[in-house]
C-alpha cells in the first residue's frame, strides 16, 4: 500500500516527507489494550515530530488514523492531560503544542487533491467495473474524534471510486467490522465477520472490493482461502487498496503498486484484475457509437430478452448477459472475441419482445462485424464472403453475377468493407 500511495501521490505532484525517528502509531487494539499510557505517549511523541517538521500527518491505515487523531484531539482540548503528557515528554526533549492535523488518505485524496484532478490523470478508467467500497470502522467512529465522514453513509471512498469510472455496489454489510480486532483473542472466529462481508458484496454483484485500511485489506483478502476451505463458499473477490486501484486506472506500472509485496503471490485475483484493467486499450475498445453504448446501459438493467432467446434456452454456452456486461464496461473488443456472439441466430425474436424496441441482435451483429474486421469469424462466414467476392453470390452458383459485372461488384464490396454502418 505504501508503494502504491507513493507512486500515485508522486504522479499527482503531492510531495511526501518521511518523519525521522517516528515509531509505530502505536496500534490501538494491542498497545492501547496493554497500556493506555504507552499508547498515548508514543502517539504524542509522533505528533511532536510532525509539529517540528511543520507538517500534517498522512495516515494510510484506519488504526493509525484512530490512534493519532484521537491523541491529537484529546491533547488539544484537555489542558490537564496535555500538561501531564508534556511533563513526561520534556524528559526526552519533546513538547506537544497542537499545531498540526492528522489526515486519513481519503481526506488527502478527496479534499486536498480533489476528484477532478484525479479524473484528469486517468489512463485506464474502470468503465463501470462493479466495486463494493469498504471503509472500515476507525475512519467513522468515534465521530467526536474522527469527524470527517458520515458514519452511516460514508461518501469519500464512494466518490473516489466513481471518479475512477467504477460503478458503486450497495450491500448490506458495508458498515460492518472486518473482524480484525477479534483476531487478538479469538482469531479463528474472525473469519466469520470477513465471510459475512465478502458474501454480502458478492451477492450484491460486486466484481471487486476497495478498502482504505491495510488491516481490512488483510482480513478480506487473506481470509478468503480459509473461508473457502471451511464453508466451501468459492470466494474469489479481488480486494484492492484505494491507491492500488487508482494506480492501475492512472496507468502506473503494476510493479510500482506493491501487489506482490502485499500479497506474497503473483497470480492473485487482485493481480489478474489489475492486469485486465491495465491492458485495456480505451481507443481500441471504443468501437461502438454513443447511441449503442447508451442503449446497452439500458439493456444491462433489463436483460428480459435473454429469457426469451431461443439460443439461450438451447445452448448453455451462449451467455448474452455476459456479452452485454462486457460492452457496458467498455470492453467491446473482448466481447467481439467471444465465440458465443456467433451463436445468435438473427431470428429477431428479441426485437419483437424488447420493451425498448431494440433487441440484442443488433448488438450481436455489430460485434460480429468488429470480429470480422479482426479476422475472427467462423469458417462458413469466410467461405460465404469469399464466394460473394468471387462470383457475386454468397452460395454456390452456376454462373457469375448478372451481366458478368464481377469486377464492379468486387470494387463495391472492397469499398463497403472499409465503411461502418449500423442496422
Amino acid at each position: 500500500m505504501e508503494s502504491a500511495t507513493r507512486s500515485v501521490l508522486d504522479a499527482l505532484e503531492v510531495k511526501l516527507n518521511d518523519m525521522p525517528g517516528a515509531s509505530c502509531c502505536p496500534n490501538q487494539m494491542t498497545v492501547q489494550s496493554g497500556s493506555v499510557g504507552v499508547w498515548y505517549l508514543l502517539a504524542a511523541r509522533n505528533l511532536c515530530i510532525a509539529e517540528e517538521m511543520g507538517m500534517d500527518i498522512l495516515t494510510l491505515c484506519n488504526g493509525c488514523f484512530d490512534t493519532l487523531k484521537t491523541a491529537n484531539s484529546w491533547l488539544k482540548v484537555n489542558s490537564r492531560f496535555r500538561e501531564r503528557i508534556n511533563d513526561i515528554l520534556a524528559n526526552f526533549g519533546e513538547e506537544f503544542k497542537g499545531t498540526i492535523d492528522v489526515k486519513n488518505i481519503l481526506q488527502v485524496l478527496h479534499d486536498d487533491v480533489g476528484t477532478g484532478r484525479i479524473e484528469g490523470s486517468l489512463v485506464h478508467p474502470l468503465n463501470g467495473l462493479r466495486i463494493a467500497p469498504f471503509v472500515g470502522c476507525h475512519v467513522r467512529r468515534p465521530m467526536d474524534k474522527m469527524g470527517f465522514e458520515d458514519p452511516q453513509e460514508p461518501q469519500y471512498l464512494v466518490r473516489l471510486v466513481k471518479g475512477l469510472g467504477g460503478e458503486i455496489v450497495g450491500y448490506a454489510e458495508k458498515n460492518s467490522c472486518c473482524g480484525g480486532g477479534l483476531s487478538v483473542a479469538r482469531k479463528e472466529d474472525a473469519y466469520g465477520s470477513s465471510r459475512r462481508i465478502l458474501r454480502s458484496a458478492r451477492e450484491a454483484g460486486a466484481e471487486a472490493m476497495v478498502v482504505n485500511c491495510p488491516y481490512c485489506y488483510s482480513q478480506l483478502h487473506r481470509g478468503q482461502p480459509t473461508i473457502n476451505e471451511r464453508f466451501h463458499d468459492g470466494l474469489e473477490i479481488p480486494i484492492m487498496y484505494i491507491t492500488q486501484m487508482m494506480g492501475v486506472a492512472m496507468g502506473i506500472p503494476l510493479e510500482e503498486l506493491g501487489f506482490e509485496e502485499a500479497l506474497g503471490e503473483s497470480s492473485s485475483p487482485e493481480r489478474i484484475l489489475a492486469e485486465g484493467i491495465a491492458t485495456h486499450d480505451e481507443d481500441e475498445d471504443s468501437i461502438l457509437d454513443k447511441g449503442t453504448m447508451a442503449q446497452v446501459e439500458v439493456c444491462s438493467r433489463c436483460l428480459a430478452c435473454t429469457d426469451d432467446c431461443p439460443t439461450a434456452m438451447t445452448v448453455n454456452e451462449y451467455r448474452p448477459e455476459e456479452i452485454i456486461t462486457l460492452v457496458r464496461k467498455g470492453r467491446a473488443m473482448d466481447a467481439a472475441r467471444r465465440e458465443d456472439i456467433w451463436f445468435c441466430m438473427n431470428c429477431h425474436e428479441c426485437v419483437e419482445k424488447c420493451p425498448q424496441g431494440y433487441g440484442m441482435v443488433r448488438l450481436m451483429i455489430e460485434l460480429k462485424n468488429r470480429a470480422s474486421e479482426m479476422g475472427i469469424r467462423p469458417d462458413v462466414v469466410e467461405r460465404r464472403l469469399e464466394s460473394l467476392r468471387a462470383s457475386g453470390f454468397a452460395f454456390n452458383s452456376k454462373g457469375e453475377a448478372p451481366g458478368s459485372h464481377v469486377d464492379e461488384l468486387q470494387d463495391l464490396i472492397e469499398k463497403a468493407s472499409k465503411e461502418r454502418f449500423q442496422l
